[in-house]
């Protein structure tokens, strides 16, 4: 989830640098498209409004903002916003097979969720009867509406503490502050043109994913021209809200990662993608799986500027990925939940990359006791993979093995989904590091047959004997591997990051 302060007209003015980074630069999008339908003026205190519209919001359904206004003085001051994954928004449990968005479960428009104070029961209803889990999603919608209001009421705190009227004059300030300080970083770049393509995977095949960024004084431009057309299946297309925040959360990783971020911190950058292609698809393209391709836009956006900014940038990522679940308890209670688990970091100049880390996401690994906890799966393996970090004078962080099976021999079938990022291509590494062990994943049979899951898929778990397996990617090097530190190398192979055989063949060490 993510949460934000935003000013009367829906600009940003502060939010959590441990949030969702997707989640806070397209929360601004999405407050002013429901100001659009519900002007300030005609707003009341305790109303609260919502969508899940992807166009307007985050990019897909299970992402679901909802907005509070703030009232001091009998006028709307400030905006409380939250954007929450949900844990099922209806549609088809195969996502790769959606070729538009209607397959992809409920679709909600800028709505009034609350008529000052009062829940709106009938859009709660239609919630109920279009998700497989009920009771969390409307559990977890409640909580978003509850930190809108607990935000709100500490805005008023705030406001009168300090003896203010509002908050426009503060949000001035943080905001021209923050502009100020990514022009100057941006000015610190040589001007010029910097390019790079990167391959991703499509369904069947690699896509190539270009991206020019274009320096000039204290601005920047990024545009994707040459992109791949939209996808027809598979939902892996990006609206163009979303590719433009994870571009900006690029940006502002490399130039001002020690600014609190808010509206100044944007000005100066400017995106571009042509319309109907894979950044900037056209409703109703299916955008389910979104991630398979906006995950790639960070790392092509660090490799395009490691020439203009070598010392803050990292090298290309192991990209988050998930095995979902699905079906009945022997209660005959439904379940749905997501087991989300991170690869290895690039590494950097400045050091190694972590391991089993979610980025560009911000968001964390799923604690494996909560997974079990809400659904009837046991988590049998769930480790760091030696040798799966890309050699480098600093290297990648490692990758992960996960494996997951039903608890029971109960003859309840159990659907799961396996999304794996990362499989076809290894990218190389940084200034002479080296690439990583690429994803993967596959189903273990119960006559012990390992079948390969390709890109992914959903797949049957019938008994305890069926085994899936997601294998996440490492991190990928900077810097040559022959001038790491002898000292780096040796503690590495005490702590199993890397065998002394991948030592001696990638660092030339020597025992």
């Amino acid at each position: 989830f993510g949460c934000e302060i935003l000013d009367s007209k829906g600009n940003q003015i502060a939010h959590s640098p441990r949030a969702m980074p997707v989640f806070n630069l397209t929360l601004p999008m999405a407050v002013k498209a429901m100001i659009e339908n519900f002007p300030t003026q005609t707003l009341k205190k305790g109303d609260v409004l919502i969508t899940n519209d992807p166009w307007l919001c985050a990019g897909h359904a299970y992402d679901i903002a909802v907005a509070a206004p703030v009232f001091y003085n009998n006028r709307v001051v400030a905006f409380v916003g939250v954007v929450g994954h949900v844990s099922d928004i209806g549609g088809t449990l195969n996502h790769l097979k959606a070729q538009e968005l209607y397959e992809e479960g409920l679709q909600i428009p800028p709505m009034k969720l609350f008529n000052e104070g009062t829940p709106n029961e009938d859009i709660f209803k239609i919630i109920r009867e279009n998700v497989r889990s009920p009771d969390q999603v409307l559990g977890d919608i409640h909580a978003l509406v509850s930190a809108c209001l607990t935000g709100s009421q500490r805005i008023v705190d705030f406001i009168q503490e300090y003896e203010m009227n509002d908050l426009e004059s503060f949000a001035l300030v943080v905001q021209k502050r923050a502009e100020i300080a990514m022009r100057k970083a941006i000015k610190k770049l040589p001007d010029g043109i910097y390019k790079n393509i990167i391959k991703g995977d499509g369904q069947k095949q690699t896509l190539d994913y270009p991206v020019k960024i274009t320096v000039k004084n204290d601005e920047i431009e990024v545009d994707y021209k040459g992109a791949p057309k939209q996808t027809e299946q598979g939902g892996s297309n990006c609206t163009f809200s979303y590719s433009s925040a994870h571009t900006a959360y690029a940006l502002k990783c490399i130039l001002t990662p020690e600014i609190p971020s808010n509206l100044g911190c944007y000005k100066p950058m400017s995106f571009k993608a042509p319309k109907g292609s894979i950044f900037n698809c056209e409703k109703p393209m299916a955008v389910n799986t979104r991630t398979r391709t906006g995950w790639y836009i960070a790392p092509n956006i660090f490799l395009a500027l490691s020439k203009a900014a070598p010392d803050d940038v990292i090298a290309y990522i192991g990209l988050p990925s998930m095995i979902e679940v699905y079906g009945f308890d022997k209660n005959n209670n439904s379940f749905h939940d997501q087991l989300f688990q991170g690869g290895g970091q690039g590494g950097s100049k400045h050091r190694d990359g972590k391991s089993g880390i979610l980025y560009p996401t911000s968001a964390a690994n799923t604690s494996v006791e909560m997974f079990e906890n809400r659904a009837p799966i046991l988590v049998i393996c769930k480790e760091f993979i030696i040798d799966s970090a890309g050699a480098g004078y600093k290297r990648g962080g490692l990758g992960q093995m996960v494996k997951i099976r039903k608890l029971y021999k109960d003859n309840i079938l159990c659907k799961a989904g396996i999304y794996p990022n990362g499989v076809m291509s290894p990218i190389k590494g940084l200034f002479g590091g080296k690439h990583s062990l690429t994803a993967k994943a596959w189903i273990i049979n119960r006559n012990n047959k390992k079948i390969d899951l390709g890109v992914g898929g959903i797949i049957d778990l019938n008994s305890p004997k069926e085994i899936a397996c997601l294998r996440l990617a490492g991190g990928s090097g900077y810097g040559n591997p022959k001038k790491r530190k002898i000292k780096d190398i040796k503690n590495d192979i005490k702590e199993e990051y890397i065998s002394i055989s991948k030592a001696k063949k990638d660092y030339g060490f020597k025992n």
